[in-house]
């Protein structure tokens, strides 16, 4: 890969190639290499990976969407690699350490070729050479990645490459019936997760629970990204049947429980979904659920703040892209009560028949 332009103009792109020449010797050192293509609204993304150490972390909530290996060249490649199995260091942070901002972008290291992101919680470091189609996951071992990081795997890296393609990722949830669905919107601890495993085991198709893939161009469509979703303990109750694929029950105490919805027979793992409406679950605290109707910028407030500030480098595309869809797409509170049977119940006879 060759560099041009000033030594500022090159900085992102030199780390780059560092981060990238530091993952082909840990995959040198670890020998043949491991890789899955999977297929995203149509793109074909690979994950290489240096040693196994993290293919049983990463890979399980993208099963779903996992395709034979494909001889063609991939839409976007991926390399993960830790060092604690691959003995093979990291290279220094070129920034300081106030460069990193609170969503996870890094200070002079964001360019319209490079990105660059570091998650301060666990040191994680993500970067992209949108040029190149190619992408680099770094982490210090494996036990270290945080269960957001297993429920989701990769996000920040999905979000860069997609917004250039006019898709976007959205902190929401998605169900359907018949190839037409309901987006679930709100702040953590509003209900979506809730409702969206309600309408799964209802025999309800399932996108998301917590982030999905938005594409509206024309009609508006949401697609799958991951099979996971996540439950507090107080959730959980109402659904016994889930404490059998749930992920991470040693880190029960301090956590939600990441559940593992590929292991569920009654949830059927979808793709996408044409967009039918926009809902914002409240809990009532009555027996039973009912849909109102609320304005557009009342379901715009609810799903941009999560949306935009959770990733780094959102900005006006995203938010253009949300309002639009707030605008075009009806908008109803879904005052959930104590019945859960009721929600996929309430959800179909509105919107479905």
């Amino acid at each position: 890969m060759r560099l041009t332009g000033t030594r500022t103009d090159a900085a992102p792109r030199i780390f780059f190639e560092q981060v990238y020449g530091a993952f082909q010797r840990a995959e040198q050192e670890m020998g043949a290499p491991i890789q899955r293509d999977y297929a995203i609204d149509g793109f074909v993304v690979r994950l290489r990976f240096a040693g196994p150490a993290l293919v049983p972390l990463i890979t399980p909530a993208l099963a779903h969407l996992e395709m034979p290996p494909d001889a063609r060249r991939a839409d976007l490649t991926i390399c993960l690699w830790d060092s604690a199995s691959t003995h093979t260091l990291m290279p220094p942070r070129p920034w300081a350490q106030d460069a990193c901002r609170a969503r996870g972008d890094v200070r002079g290291f964001n360019d319209t070729r490079s990105r660059t992101a570091l998650a301060a919680d666990v040191g994680a470091v993500s970067v992209l050479d949108l040029q190149e189609n190619l992408g680099v996951y770094w982490i210090r071992a494996g036990e270290q990645l945080p269960t957001y990081e297993r429920g989701a795997p990769l996000r920040v890296m999905l979000h860069w490459w997609m917004r250039e393609r006019n898709r976007f990722l959205i902190h929401a949830g998605a169900v359907g019936l018949d190839d037409r669905g309901v987006l679930l919107i709100g702040k953590g601890g509003s209900g979506k997760s809730t409702a969206c495993v309600a309408a799964a085991l209802a025999g309800w198709q399932y996108v998301a629970d917590d982030y999905c893939l938005l594409a509206s161009n024309g009609e508006p469509y949401v697609h799958s990204l991951y099979n996971s979703a996540k439950l507090d303990d107080a959730a959980l109750k109402n659904f016994p049947a889930l404490e059998s694929v749930v992920r991470n029950p040693s880190e029960r105490a301090a956590e939600k429980a990441l559940l593992d919805l590929a292991q569920v027979p009654a949830a059927q793992l979808t793709r996408r979904l044409q967009l039918r409406a926009l809902v914002l679950p409240r809990v009532t605290g009555q027996r039973d659920t009912r849909l109102a109707p609320i304005a557009p910028s009342q379901a715009l407030r609810a799903l941009a703040p999560s949306s935009l500030f959770q990733l780094p480098g959102t900005g006006p595309a995203e938010f253009f892209a949300l309002a639009n869809l707030a605008q075009q797409t009806p908008c109803y509170y879904l005052e959930a009560g104590a019945e859960l049977s009721q929600i996929p119940q309430t959800l179909q006879a509105e919107l479905f028949l």
